[in-house]
């Protein structure tokens, strides 16, 4: 947030420098990010009062200056058309150096002299106006400075505001917490109200509909006014604090925001029908035109204010176009409410629209501050547009707010801070904060926090509050005393960064995905009904209903991850993540809470270049992956099996991983109705998941030495003949099995489903490595347990040799 010092000033005594208050702020929690100072820079611009205006004669939108700078008169040549005699305006003489870095020159204008350059407000960066040149008021004397006519000399603090700090996003909230600081007095805005129009409840009503999303509703109303521009010290202010200048009208609204936090809102009365106002909810698909001209389809997550007949605003985000206030506007009904922050929340994500307004209310605003905001913007618009103001509010608050109470120990402040401060102090830190403090005894205080800081709920939040009016930077160093453990990082976090080594050196890339899914992902992904997929932990306050549960399965996530991607055209993906899921326990109150891996790929294994031809990514990549990764953990006995079916996987293509006999994940093309509920049926994806607790146990087993091989190895292959569905896994085991020790190693080198086989069957080549440990095989032996394997997997099988 942009703050003006000068603006400060007016609520604040500031004796320190700029720097020095941006290293206060930012100690006590409030981090000031840059201060910039304005204004200086328009030393050497002068006021200048123009004497005579004429026509160019050679140009007709031009005009011929004749000026008094004080100490001598000159001519200059300017297009602006709103310039008239006595008129004062900046003036800019030769040499001069503009904020955009443009020199003035002396020169001449088809024929005619101009020495210097009468300036507009943007030019000199003082507000983004340009519609004519700067008119200054009429009481300066020639000739002096600008930054000596007009207070336009400032530093702007660009403050960072947390989101736990929503009563700092405004003037007056910082104001306050300089006052805090300093040990100075905070001085409020003055009032003026004289209420000469009929009483309002004879001009308009309220009604709450929703009282959870709009506990309180307050509405005053200005007749004839007269819409114009801003003063320029208006102008300059919001200029400075990000805002655009648009008319008196909501201009105010605007500066009372940045002044005091509330967001307002003006409504032109006359365009009201019935001329009162509804609180509700949008009904679905229900259509709404905003001020910028964009049209919404709305849903039941978005609150709305209504007239009599139709919606006028969402509310606490953006005004409507049909009740706007334009040039033809006389009568303002003025909006200022409080609005639930969640569902705030949920209709600015929903429809995607974020304002300054929503960004207040998201984070929480003072609901008994709803009153004050809109008395002091009808006092500035009653000042600046002139009109009669209604007699009273009209204020819609049914349930009156109930401030907490805390009670606060000295003892356990002073030891959770390690610094020794007395009661009466605490007690003194905590009344500058503008909280009600009674003493209870000497080592307790009964709080009750302001309206204003609904971030304060809890006896810890105060000590906060304590330690940071005594400073951060005087509560000493103290070591804690810690007995060396013998136990170092846990197993899971060194799995973890073994795992993450091994998978990036894959050419994998990390994601990491929201924890909040919809709850329709498990009907996605096929789960059964019994499935844990369907145990979800439901989230009180979700931001939408695609994030209402916790998520039971990576999978959503990274398929979110690979549609993102595929839609911005980054097909050839190789990502992972490492996270948790959290799956509902009955009769618990928090979940159970497993890491998971998962790993997918799409597109391209690689592309087509003059040494290879392109190929897609297959089963046998995300297999290999896996492999590679569970052997760079060490594991080397385990296996591919399809004992059954997995929610997400292609049934045809996926099987589960089993290590000594335990699942410890699966691996799989991703079904194709997947692939469809995500926009992606052109495209196939494979993945591998993997259970971190279930790998864990089967790395838990120590590893033995072993020696290294004393005799040579013989190796022998043979190809057999199988049915189709009969898994490979199972050849593999028939082979070790009957392999008596002898053994050592099964891999498959080729596979083959063609023309020359039968096509209800598929050959596999197997190549075994036969090794003893207590000598050197002979040839006979060997080919006698060879002729035995092959017997066994016929007898268990039905299969036979290939040949040929």
């Amino acid at each position: 947030m942009k703050v003006s010092l000068n603006w400060l000033k007016d609520y604040v005594d500031i004796e320190v420098s700029p720097d020095e208050l941006g290293q206060l702020l930012t100690m006590t929690g409030l981090e000031v990010e840059g201060i910039e100072e304005v204004g200086q820079s328009l030393e050497d611009i002068v006021v200048a009062k123009i004497l005579t205006v004429e026509s160019h004669p050679k140009a007709d939108r031009l005009s011929i200056c004749q000026l008094d700078i004080g100490r001598e008169g000159l001519q200059v040549v300017c297009g602006a058309s709103n310039l008239k005699e006595g008129y004062l305006v900046p003036l800019a003489l030769p040499d001069v150096k503009l904020p955009d870095g443009t020199v003035i020159k002396e020169s001449r204008i088809r024929g005619k002299n101009s020495k210097g350059m009468l300036l507009a407000e943007d030019e000199m960066g003082l507000t983004d106006d340009h519609t004519g040149i700067m008119i200054l008021p009429p009481d300066f004397a020639p000739g002096i400075s600008l930054p000596s006519a007009l207070p336009i000399s400032d530093w702007v603090l660009d403050v960072d505001i947390t989101p736990n700090r929503p009563d700092c996003t405004s003037v007056i909230g910082i104001a306050r917490e300089i006052a805090a600081i300093t040990g100075k007095s905070l001085k409020k805005p003055e009032l003026e109200i004289k209420e000469s129009g009929p009483p309002i409840e004879e001009l308009s009503s309220v009604t709450i509909i929703d009282p959870t999303g709009c506990p309180r509703y307050a509405a005053g109303i200005i007749q004839d006014i007269e819409l114009r521009p801003s003063p320029f010290w208006m102008r300059y202010r919001l200029y400075q604090s990000g805002m655009r200048a648009i008319n008196n009208i909501v201009d105010v609204t605007n500066y009372v925001m940045l002044e005091m936090g509330q967001p307002l809102h003006a409504f032109d009365y006359n365009r009201l029908r019935e001329n009162r106002i509804v609180v509700r909810r949008a009904e679905k698909g229900e259509g709404f035109t905003t001020l910028d001209g964009v049209g919404h389809n709305l849903n039941t997550e978005t609150l709305m204010i209504c007239d009599g007949e139709r919606a006028v605003a969402l509310a606490g985000i953006m005004g409507g176009l049909n009740s706007e206030i334009f040039a033809g506007t006389k009568n303002v009904l003025l909006e200022s409410a409080f609005f639930d922050s969640v569902t705030i929340r949920r209709g600015s994500k929903t429809l995607g629209i974020s304002t300054e307004a929503s960004y207040r209310f998201e984070r929480g605003i003072d609901i008994e501050g709803v009153t004050a905001a809109l008395a002091r913007a009808v006092s500035l618009i009653s000042n600046l547009s002139g009109g009669n103001i209604a007699a009273g509010f009209i204020d819609n608050y049914p349930n009156t707010y109930t401030s907490p109470v805390i009670d606060l120990s000295v003892d356990k402040t002073n030891h959770l801070l390690g610094i020794t401060l007395t009661r009466d102090i605490i007690s003194g830190y905590l009344k500058a904060l503008e909280m009600d403090v009674q003493d209870i005894n000497e080592n307790k205080l009964r709080v009750k926090p302001p309206s204003f800081r609904v971030d304060i709920t809890r006896e810890v939040d105060l000590i906060e509050e304590v330690a940071r009016l005594s400073g951060f930077d005087k509560i000493p160093v103290i070591y804690p005393s810690v007995r060396p453990s013998e136990k170092g990082e846990s197993a899971e976090l060194l799995l973890r960064d073994k795992v993450r080594s091994i998978i990036l050196g894959l050419g994998f890339t990390e994601i990491i995905t929201y924890s909040f899914i919809s709850p329709d992902s498990a009907d996605i992904l096929g789960a059964d009904e019994e499935s844990y997929l369907r145990s979800f932990m439901k989230i009180v306050n979700p931001l939408t209903a695609d994030q209402s549960v916790m998520r039971t399965s990576l999978i959503p996530g990274v398929m979110s991850a690979v549609k993102t991607n595929i839609l911005r055209d980054e097909k050839d993906l190789k990502l992972f993540e490492w996270g948790k899921v959290f799956i509902k326990s009955e009769g618990e109150q928090l979940p159970i809470e497993k890491n998971f891996l998962a790993a997918i790929m799409t597109g391209q294994y690689h592309q087509e270049t003059w040494y290879g031809d392109q190929r897609y990514v297959d089963f046998y990549d995300i297999k290999g992956a896996v492999e590679a990764v569970l052997k760079g953990l060490g594991l080397q006995e385990f296996l591919f099996q399809k004992k059954s079916s997995f929610p997400g996987y292609d049934p045809e293509l996926s099987s589960g991983i089993y290590c000594s006999g335990s699942l410890i994940g699966q691996v799989g093309r991703v079904f194709p109705g997947v692939m469809e509920a995500y926009d992606l049926k052109t495209e196939d994806a494979y993945l591998f998941e993997l259970d971190i607790e279930a790998l864990l146990k089967q790395l838990s087993e120590p590893k033995k030495f072993q020696p290294f091989a004393k005799f040579p190895a013989v190796y022998r292959d043979i190809s057999i003949i199988v049915k189709r569905e009969l898994e490979s896994a199972i050849l593999t085991e028939i082979i070790k099995q009957e392999g008596a020790g002898l053994v050592e190693s099964v891999q498959i080198f080729d596979l083959y489903e063609g023309e020359k086989i039968d096509p209800s069957k598929k050959a596999i080549g197997f190549r075994i490595c036969y090794r003893s440990k207590h000598g050197t095989l002979g040839g006979a032996e060997i080919n006698q347990l060879h002729e035995s394997i092959i017997d066994k997997i016929r007898q268990e099988t039905g299969g036979k040799l290939r040949e040929g």
